[in-house]
């Protein structure tokens, strides 16, 4: 079995425990389990592996069925072990397993229980979804589902106690995949969580659930899954990234900046996971200053080369790297690096191109991208701010009547969802323009945000100017604070090393400091 198939242990797998023997594995488990936790139950199914995979592969899918839910949510690849198996145990070729094992062995399988099939399926999804493979990670969640609602009541029944962690799954490849479902998947996993007393699968699932809600622009309902997350008694610090994107989310759209920065504080490298690129758009959006969106821009250049290709160019991760790009160019005026355009560009893609056209002055062709992009449906957040560079570019073009209905529809979009930054995207004169063609205020906190409308902050606070630095030498700012060596930074410019140095002198003269570490220091502190 490849690595791949093998489930992941996360805690040291070499225990002292003694070897339990095949029949008693399961009991092992459990007992572990209810002493020691799930991690501790998972480690005993670990160290077990080798000895029976091959040899005894009932006991451990015996074992399997002790495990708490916990571990398929924590170790989606438990799901793909259990699959793995089931086929072991039907006397099939286990150098020949993979992700279509029924095609490939026309459907003959063995009969199995309703869990088990599910969790074969879901396994399936899991493993599709962290391949990148994001359709048939779409295709298996669906499937599973399908079977679910097939099945008789009674083996639903037998099946609840680990039903809301297959959801919770199901949930989130369709989230990823960008497939409509996952709303309905994140409910009733909460649902069945609380009503099973399995609390941290409910606190996740509302977590999902609330992020899920708030990038849609759908900030009221956002705002109470929310508070049912975090009225969980289940803290789960490692799970919680989406729980405090959201309420960074939030505070970031209130223009609540400080808040949202300490929201995001609190997701590591350690608990983002598969939420990376949400974490990147959120920092995209409170980016403030000369300095702060350079390295963003640098950091998305960077994870974009970490992860699979095919988390990058489509799904909820591209759609959060375009949005980040959005946010970049608001405040610098030129947008971040980005994967290749696909064919079938997103509303995401749509309104960053008719924000750069409108920009370059092509008002006509940036209403031509915004009324394709209203067409096809979408999300409040999208559609507020389609409706607002719809209202600028038609003003532009001298239309007032239809600039005026369009900006009514943004006006009433953001107050009633609080979606307050979408006025960023435009210059300051022309939000007042519309406010004074309409007659519509403009929202107090906007009014007198300390954020300017596109741009430096009109506050930048104390320090060197930043704002003298030459687009070069804030690249140069950026290695340096990231402790990149001077060949290195040679290396990611595309210069020579003396003209590293030169540059470097220049940046030094400029910022007042001496040293790689005071300059280093500077940056991180700015």
């Amino acid at each position: 079995m490849s690595d791949e198939q093998r489930p992941e242990s996360e805690a040291s797998s070499s225990r002292d425990d003694p070897i339990v023997e095949p029949e008693n594995l399961r009991a092992a488990i459990e007992s572990t389990a209810r002493t020691e936790g799930w991690e501790a139950a998972a480690d005993v199914f670990q160290q077990h592996w080798d000895l029976y995979a091959t040899r005894a592969p009932e006991a451990l899918l015996e074992g399997l069925k002790g495990l708490p839910g916990e571990v398929f949510v924590a170790r989606p690849s438990m799901l793909v072990a259990a699959d793995y198996l089931h086929q072991v145990a039907a006397g099939q070729d286990p150098r020949r397993f993979h992700d279509g094992a029924r095609d490939l062995y026309r459907g003959v399988r063995q009969p199995r229980e309703l869990i088990d099939s599910l969790i074969a399926l879901t396994g399936r999804a899991a493993g599709a979804r962290t391949a990148g493979t994001l359709d048939k990670a779409r295709q298996r969640a669906v499937e599973a589902r399908r079977m679910l609602e097939r099945a008789e009541e009674t083996a639903r029944v037998g099946a609840r106690g680990a039903l809301p962690h297959l959801m919770f799954q199901w949930g989130r490849c369709l989230e990823v995949a960008d497939a409509e479902g996952a709303i309905v998947e994140y409910e009733q996993s909460h649902e069945l969580g609380t009503l099973t007393e399995q609390g941290e699968i409910a606190r996740r699932a509302a977590a999902s659930l609330a992020w899920l809600l708030a990038e849609r622009g759908r900030l009221g309902d956002a705002r109470t899954w929310l508070a049912r997350a975090q009225a969980t008694d289940r803290d789960s610090p490692r799970y919680d990234a989406p729980l405090h994107l959201t309420a960074a989310l939030i505070a970031a759209d209130e223009l609540e900046d400080d808040l949202a920065a300490q929201e995001l504080a609190r997701v590591d490298d350690e608990s983002v996971g598969e939420y990376w690129g949400a974490r990147l758009w959120v920092r995209a959006m409170i980016a403030r200053g000369p300095l702060a969106p350079f390295i963003v821009s640098h950091a998305i250049a960077g994870e974009s080369e970490r992860h699979v290709a095919g988390l990058v160019r489509e799904g909820a991760n591209r759609r959060y790297l375009v949005r980040a790009a959005t946010a970049l160019a608001v405040e610098l005026g030129e947008d971040a690096s980005l994967p290749a355009d696909i064919d079938e560009p997103s509303a995401a893609d749509m309104l960053r191109r008719s924000l750069a056209l409108h920009r370059s002055g092509a008002h006509a062709a940036a209403r031509t991208q915004l009324r394709t992009a209203l067409a096809v449906g979408l999300t409040p957040r999208d559609e507020a701010a389609a409706q607002l560079q719809l209202a600028a570019a038609e003003r532009a073009l001298d239309n007032e009547d239809a600039a005026k209905t369009a900006f009514c529809r943004a006006h009433a979009l953001i107050g009633h969802e609080d979606l307050l930054r979408t006025y960023l995207a435009l210059g300051r004169a022309e939000v007042k323009a519309l406010c004074a063609l309409t007659g519509l205020p403009l929202p107090e906190r906007v009014a007198t945000s300390t954020r300017s409308m596109r741009g430096i902050p009109r506050e930048v606070g104390r320090g060197p100017d930043l704002s003298a630095l030459t687009r070069r030498e804030r690249e140069l700012l950026v290695l340096i604070a990231d402790d990149r060596s001077f060949a290195e930074i040679a290396e990611a410019l595309f210069i020579s090393p003396n003209t590293v140095k030169t540059l470097t002198r220049s940046l030094y003269r400029k910022l007042g400091v001496h040293s790689r570490a005071e300059a280093a220091a500077l940056a991180r502190r700015t």
